[in-house]
């Protein structure tokens, strides 16, 4: 039987709105169980409260936080519950539906490619924290907590992929924590019929493992390494008239010593003459837009900006394992729900307004630059230009107006007033 969740404890009408599309999926959540100690609903957004607080320890967490709850809870009980396997799995549940009501919601700016329509493609990379206060000691030093997170390039929606494997490593491996997942891990649940393409640095690099994907519908992109030894096994014809092509030097199918077959794409940036060589083991897209995609990749760098730098989620919350994985769930959950609020806030003609132009200050100045020398700023320079990261105005906004009982319209204005602000 559907329990919906109590109300909030807050008066504010912020954090209410903020909330609202994490209860509504709650509602729908089959792993949630009556718990008369602590509401699975109250664990939530406890654990969304944390993200937003900007503590510096659990300790501070709670003593910042506590009255604001419905119900107090002390050091213990709140270190068990992070340690609870079934608390994980509810939680588990909520992010990965949270996520896709955020990539059912948000238009992709990469819709107006018709050949990406039967594509998914999400960016991945390795993210590490600090240790957390009690963790072991290896030797003389702490390991960091490492974290595999993924950014679908579509939506930007967030969600964690893996937590590192640190039992005998201090890092592990982008490449062994991909060969870790299993084909429906990385595809993602994506239906007959599509393809995934996985967006990776050049740790993600392991050709013989993404040929053996390439059977089950999933494809990398990255850079060439360093040292790598390709033979050229032919050029590719190469459309110069399809306009997100300019900036396109090569095109061509290489192989490697094993007689591994993949696409190399050479590309050069016109604003600095830098030259980028990317490699595939897609074969039918148009190879400007791959290099688009890679381009793209740089929104997960800057969504781990955004964790790291903006929302102080620096250190790992406690020690168990278990404890780790539900953190990276709520800080997915907090940037899916920045996402959500974000165009909420546009809809009601709230907008950032000074990053907007600066945004396009930049690209004018580019440009007006390359228009000196008789050039021109290639598509994939402007197609894009979307915001990566929420920004400080907003969280430190959302900080502000967390229980203060301000009615929505006022701190609408509020949070307008220092949009415009440069």
């Amino acid at each position: 039987m559907a329990v919906n969740p109590p109300p909030l404890s807050s008066t504010s009408e912020v954090r209410h709105q903020f909330l609202h599309p994490l209860a509504e999926v709650f509602s729908q959540v089959t792993t949630r169980r009556n718990c008369p100690v602590e509401s699975d609903w109250d664990w939530l957004h406890k654990g969304v409260d944390r993200v937003i607080a900007n503590g510096r320890s659990g300790r501070d967490f709670l003593q910042t936080f506590q009255p604001f709850w419905r119900r107090p809870m002390s050091v213990g009980p709140y270190f068990e519950t992070l340690a609870s396997h079934r608390r994980l799995t509810m939680v588990a549940e909520c992010s990965a539906r949270l996520r896709a009501r955020v990539d059912s919601a948000r238009p992709s700016p990469l819709a107006g490619f018709a050949a990406l329509a039967t594509f998914e493609v999400y960016a991945g990379d390795g993210h590490y924290l600090a240790a957390a206060t009690h963790d072991p000691a290896r030797g003389q030093t702490h390991w960091p907590t490492g974290h595999f997170f993924a950014l679908n390039l579509k939506s930007q929606s967030l969600f964690p992929l893996t937590l590192a494997d640190q039992d005998a490593r201090k890092k592990e491996h982008d490449a062994r924590a991909l060969k870790r997942q299993s084909v429906a891990q990385l595809r993602q649940g994506a239906g007959k019929g599509r393809k995934v393409m996985w967006v990776w640095d050049k740790a993600g690099v392991d050709l013989p493992f993404w040929q053996e994907r390439k059977a089950s519908g999933l494809y990398f992109l990255s850079q060439r390494k360093a040292g790598m030894v390709l033979e050229v096994e032919k050029e590719r014809t190469l459309d110069r008239t399809q306009a997100i092509n300019q900036g396109v030097r090569s095109d061509r199918v290489v192989k490697d010593r094993r007689g591994i077959l993949v696409r190399e794409i050479t590309f050069q940036n016109p604003c600095d003459g830098q030259v980028y060589v990317y490699l595939t083991s897609e074969m039918t897209l148009e190879p400007g837009l791959l290099v688009l995609l890679y381009k793209t990749r740089w929104e997960i760098e800057k969504v781990f900006d955004e964790t790291k730098t903006k929302l102080q989620e620096q250190k790992s919350w406690a020690t168990s394992a278990t404890a780790k994985e539900m953190q990276a769930h709520f800080v997915a959950i907090v940037h899916n729900l920045l996402l959500l609020v974000q165009d909420r806030h546009e809809q009601q003609g709230v907008t950032n307004t000074a990053e907007t132009e600066r945004k396009q200050k930049r690209l004018q100045a580019q440009e007006k630059a390359l228009a000196k020398n008789q050039q021109t700023l290639p598509l994939i320079y402007k197609t894009l230009q979307r915001f990566t990261q929420a920004s400080f105005k907003l969280i430190r906004w959302l900080r502000t107006h967390w229980h203060l009982p301000t009615s929505l319209p006022q701190a609408l204005l509020q949070l307008q007033c220092l949009y415009a602000k440069r």
